[in-house]
């Protein structure tokens, strides 16, 4: 028998993951215009655990007024309930913010509550991923893929912002880089039961991506692949085909079908983003990563059933995880 969901105990344990202590300040910052589930139960959580709590309601997460910036600026601790993408909280974290994002539903919180141990597998595949200077990607539908690394830091998602300046998602349990410029070449092959985001849905028809210097140059297929096309096309920007972060899912608790058992109103879809041995390729913009492609168009592409290789050496074998946290002593646990 299933035990009922306990949101507040759910995020006074987040808070004690993100490491709150009573002498800080959190802003909790909500959408408007899509009222947070989580808005209260965030709120007395933190003011459990804090030492102040304020609260910011805006029309638009994307846009923030500057009083919000300023007070999001003054924060220990952002629990973001709007998803936004306002490039001026990136600032503040370089000044030690952390940012706790939370949109999923209540049972996706729950079922993949992040863990220690998430963590410690993250956080050694950034490191295994951050020392290779190469990475190849193939698959029996046909992908065979490469680019070469090292120009950019490796990043993870293991779900909760226990650090100054550190961004993260609940839930999330993923690795990720971006290839040096113009080094991305070969065939990507999006298979059947393959996700695209944010459009929420199954690819049911293989896509062929050719990619050359970095940049995709052709997409050929059926329906799925006309669609995608022509969404790309209508940006009228050379830059939304461009190879963004790439990586591999390492959530032992995401579910590859989860997608298609909620609205898609209801989801952001990080089950697709995290499930265990995924291999996550996208496109557009990688501006957060440090570069200077600030495209508006990003889409996230989890796929199934690949093989990825750093330097040759597999840690994803035909979607199972090889390389796993058995091996961080080794790798080492240093913070980025």
């Amino acid at each position: 028998m299933t035990q009922p969901l306990n949101l507040p105990r759910l995020w006074r344990d987040m808070l004690a993951l993100c490491r709150l202590e009573p002498t800080e300040h959190v802003v909790v910052l909500e959408n408007g215009l899509r009222p947070s589930p989580y808005a209260e139960v965030a709120r007395q959580a933190a003011e459990l655990a804090a030492g102040s709590v304020a609260r910011i309601v805006v029309g638009d997460p994307n846009h923030l007024p500057p009083p919000a910036v300023a007070a999001i600026g003054a924060a220990d601790l952002l629990i973001d309930l709007a998803f936004s993408h306002d490039l001026r909280i990136s600032a503040a974290l370089k000044q030690g913010l952390r940012v706790l994002v939370a949109v999923e539903p209540p049972e996706i919180l729950a079922r993949m509550f992040p863990t220690l141990d998430d963590k410690r597998r993250c956080v050694a595949a950034r490191a295994r991923f951050g020392a290779a200077s190469s990475l190849r990607v193939t698959s029996a539908a046909g992908t065979d893929f490469r680019c070469a690394l090292g120009d950019f830091k490796a990043r993870c998602q293991y779900g909760f912002a226990d650090e100054p300046g550190r961004w993260d998602q609940w839930p999330g349990a993923f690795v990720t880089s971006n290839p040096n410029e113009g080094s991305a070449a070969g065939a990507i092959v999006l298979d059947r039961g393959d996700m695209l985001l944010p459009m929420k849905s199954y690819i049911r028809s293989p896509i062929r991506l050719t990619l050359a210097n970095g940049y995709i140059t052709a997409i050929d297929g059926g329906l799925d692949a006309d669609y995608l096309a022509d969404m790309l096309r209508a940006y009228d920007d050379p830059e939304v085909f461009a190879v963004s972060h790439l990586g591999w899912g390492l959530s032992r608790n995401g579910f590859w079908n989860a997608l298609g058992m909620y609205d898609r109103a209801d989801t952001e879809g990080q089950d697709g983003r995290a499930f265990y041995g995924n291999f996550l390729f996208s496109t557009g913009p990688n501006i957060l990563a440090g570069g200077n492609r600030a495209t508006p168009c990003h889409i996230d592409i989890p796929m199934r059933r690949c093989t990825v290789l750093l330097d040759d050496q597999a840690v994803v074998i035909d979607g199972e995880v090889v390389a796993d946290d058995q091996k961080a002593e080794r790798i080492g646990l240093a913070a980025e």
